[in-house]
């Protein structure tokens, strides 16, 4: 992918030797000859629109934020950059390393939503007692991935009523991309939707239901590996070749995803793979182990100082769609202290960043590590030590939802005695 296919959206910074204006009631204009201070100098600072942008009413809104860390990441100064802009000035600070982060906004990143660019830096820089400190040139880069989602003329034609079109990254955040019939010209959503990318969630879910020569049908297929700066576009295909075979498939940046249109759904479901016509049976999906333990019966955990290998391996061969795990036990401490780190239904494949804690206690693979994956290796021997503390009964409950709507809930079991 191209810098301008992955958006492309990138604006510089330039501070040739950052200004702000007259600090007059500004609480951290200290006085700049005080022992073990230096200065950072504040002076023309301007921010340039790259000619690469979407369109002006893409671009962030102008409200560009700097805020100033010490070493110990506090925070020891912020400023708007309209305000920075009306003069030149300075701030003392206290000898030492820092670090400039800039922002477009100061409401933070939102999960999804249309039009909403995100743009920001990080710079760091050291004070120095009696000096004076500038930063050149900062370049503020997209903090989001962004989607579009379009339909080519042959899958349009074959419209026939409402349909919606669901991206989500974060669990439990989706934005819809609507589709509407408009008798018989239909139109959808073409605004581009912008999505919060972290290490806990780099796998996108695109879902399409609506209604298709005249049946509710459902599509589905997952992006992995996502980034900061992706432009992602999804675009729903028909396709008849030169023997008058017809295929229906997604195609994500150019490349067809494997993906099927081939579930009959009534208008009252919720099109999570849970269709009355879904394909019969669980499809394959089994959690087997591979080690010495029987993981289809209850597994007591030795004490502390004996050996505790649990391995297992989840068979999906239709690949995994999505993998949940809601957590249950008979100690309500246990329970507790799950509940801080992220609670007990996990989503395994776009955890919460809260949620990223509970692997520290049960070490579950997540992410691009499931995602579209037929076999998946998990080594849950870590959980001995966290799990020791609280005697009982912990079950865990494995839910499964491959790419063809098959599912399957597996319950493993931990008894500690």
């Amino acid at each position: 992918m191209t810098d301008i296919m992955k958006l492309g959206k990138i604006f510089t910074l330039s501070v040739a030797a950052i200004a702000l204006a007259g600090c007059a009631d500004d609480k951290f204009n200290y006085d700049k000859n005080e022992t073990g201070r230096g200065t950072l100098s504040f002076a023309g600072l301007s921010i340039d629109y790259s000619e690469e942008m979407v369109t002006k009413a893409e671009a962030a809104d102008g409200t560009y934020m700097l805020y100033v860390y010490d070493s110990g990441d506090a925070l020891v100064w912020s400023g708007q950059y309209s305000t920075i802009t009306e003069g030149t000035g300075s701030i003392s600070l206290l000898a030492g390393d820092y670090r400039l982060d800039i922002r477009s906004t100061a409401a933070g990143v939102p999960d999804a939503k249309f039009s909403s660019p995100v743009y920001g830096a990080s710079s760091s820089f050291s004070i120095t007692a009696g000096e004076t400190t500038t930063l050149g040139t900062i370049t503020c880069t997209l903090l989001q991935c962004a989607v579009s989602v379009e339909y080519n003329d042959d899958f349009l034609a074959m419209v026939t009523g409402d349909g919606n079109t669901s991206v989500e990254v974060t669990a439990g955040s989706p934005l819809d991309y609507a589709l509407t019939y408009n008798s018989g010209a239909p139109k959808y959503e073409r605004r581009i939707g912008y999505f919060n990318v972290n290490g806990s969630n780099t796998t996108m879910v695109v879902t399409f239901k609506g209604s298709i020569e005249n049946k509710t049908q459902k599509m589905t297929t997952t992006i992995t590996g996502l980034k900061p700066r992706d432009y992602h576009i999804v675009k729903f295909m028909k396709k008849v070749d030169a023997t008058g075979e017809v295929t229906i498939g997604i195609e994500i940046d150019g490349l067809v995803a494997d993906a099927t249109l081939d579930n009959d759904i009534t208008a009252s479901e919720e099109g999570d793979g849970n269709d009355p016509e879904a394909p019969a049976g669980d499809g394959g999906i089994q959690l087997v182990s591979t080690c010495d333990y029987d993981i289809t019966q209850p597994i007591t955990v030795p004490a502390s100082g004996n050996p505790f290998n649990l391995t297992l391996q989840a068979l999906v061969p239709n690949g995994v769609l999505r993998f949940t795990v809601d957590i249950a036990s008979t100690n309500e401490d246990f329970i507790n202290s799950v509940n801080t780190v992220g609670g007990t239904n996990l989503d395994l494949i776009n955890p919460s960043e809260e949620a990223m804690g509970v692997f520290d206690i049960v070490p579950f693979p997540h992410g691009a590590e499931l995602a579209g994956q037929t076999l998946v290796d998990f080594d849950l021997s870590g959980a001995q030590t966290a799990i020791l503390g609280f005697p009982g009964s912990h079950t865990f409950r494995m839910n499964v939802v491959d790419t063809k709507g098959c599912r399957n809930s597996i319950d493993v079991i931990f008894i500690v005695e």
